[in-house]
């Protein structure tokens, strides 16, 4: 008997070849696309439907809709009326997108579940970890340090040790050019341009929260005014005002609508905490600097170490400073190319 897999299919490239490549290694194949923003049938759930019908799969559609404005929109606008620079994709994944499949795979009774992301997952000595995807310019581990143990055992992730190039090809060799020729997504599903604009036009009382207050530097002299603070992020540059010098946004504080600007040298650090967190388990930390840890994306891996502080709290002390450390942002700690975890910084 084939085992069954429930497959998150987006519309786009990499899920629709993780389905192929599924169908490739025998597994009987479900796919389900989710709802989550837009409020029209768009373009790629119709892509979905079609690959499913031509796969020869089942294909069921979630709609989210209600519950991702109530987990990750809010979310998103209440972090920065928080003063903080929230990491939505990491929420939702943490919170919503993985619960949803998870949830559905054991409704439909299916024994895996999988997505089309560019990591892997090894097991060493009883523990499941997320490790870096072959192509590091797409690898996607940094957003995943959130899955659980007994959900990594449940996953499989087909184009680990594939290239975008490999997977595009993948495509066109079996006939597939549209789907060899889709353009990769980019940024904040709901949010696709200027944040700001975003907060304008969802926020119904728009000046009730978000109102002109000082900029001011590190000894709290009044340097000019801005136009509210939740417009503003920690190490932006940009958009500021005009001094005869480089200032940066040091701090944000909510409870007197200031924001603290200096120079680039004021923003560097060499500790901070993070709460929230998921390890793979906490004895792989030791007090010594061996562990990486990332705070963007692509950049900034850093030597540290990590001491658990209570309450769901963690210290990162680093091995040198990095600069812009931003509260509402995400760290995610690696060892040898593997997930350690993560968690989102205060």
């Amino acid at each position: 008997m084939k085992q069954s897999v429930l497959l998150g299919m987006s519309g786009g490239t990499d899920s629709s070849v993780a389905a192929m490549i599924l169908l490739q290694q025998g597994y009987e194949v479900t796919g389900i696309t989710f709802r989550f923003w837009e409020e029209e049938e768009n373009t790629h759930l119709q892509d979905a439907i079609s690959l499913a019908h031509r796969l020869g799969i089942k294909h069921i559609v979630y709609d989210a809709r209600e519950v991702f404005r109530e987990k990750i929109v809010q979310y998103f606008v209440g972090e920065y009326l928080a003063g903080r620079t929230p990491f939505p994709c990491a929420k939702c994944n943490n919170e919503l997108k993985w619960e949803l499949i998870f949830q559905e795979a054991d409704r439909l009774g299916c024994d895996f579940v999988s997505m089309g992301h560019y990591v892997n997952i090894v097991k060493e000595n009883s523990h499941y970890f997320i490790s870096e995807g072959v192509d590091r310019d797409k690898d996607q581990s940094f957003f995943l340090w959130g899955l659980r143990q007994e959900q990594l055992s449940r996953i499989i992730f087909p184009l680990g040790n594939l290239t975008k190039t490999q997977v595009r090809r993948f495509a066109q060799e079996r006939g597939f050019e549209s789907v060899a020729n889709k353009k990769d997504s980019l940024g904040v599903c709901f949010c696709s341009g200027d944040y700001r604009d975003f907060l304008r036009e969802y926020l119904k009382d728009y000046k009730k929260y978000i109102f002109p207050g000082n900029f001011v530097d590190e000894e709290g002299n009044i340097l000019g005014q801005h136009q509210g603070y939740p417009l503003y992020t920690v190490g932006q540059r940009r958009g500021l005002i005009y001094l005869n010098r480089a200032v940066f946004v040091k701090e944000i504080r909510t409870q007197t609508n200031e924001v603290v600007l200096a120079p680039l040298k004021s923003l560097y650090q060499t500790e901070f905490y993070v709460r929230d967190f998921n390890v793979v388990d906490k004895n792989l930390f030791s007090p010594n600097f061996d562990t990486i840890t990332r705070i963007r994306y692509r950049k900034q891996n850093t030597l540290s170490r990590i001491i658990f502080a209570g309450n769901n709290r963690m210290k990162v002390e680093l091995a040198e400073p990095l600069e812009s450390i931003a509260p509402g942002q995400t760290a995610v700690f690696y060892r040898n190319g593997k997930v350690l975890g993560g968690g989102f910084i205060e």
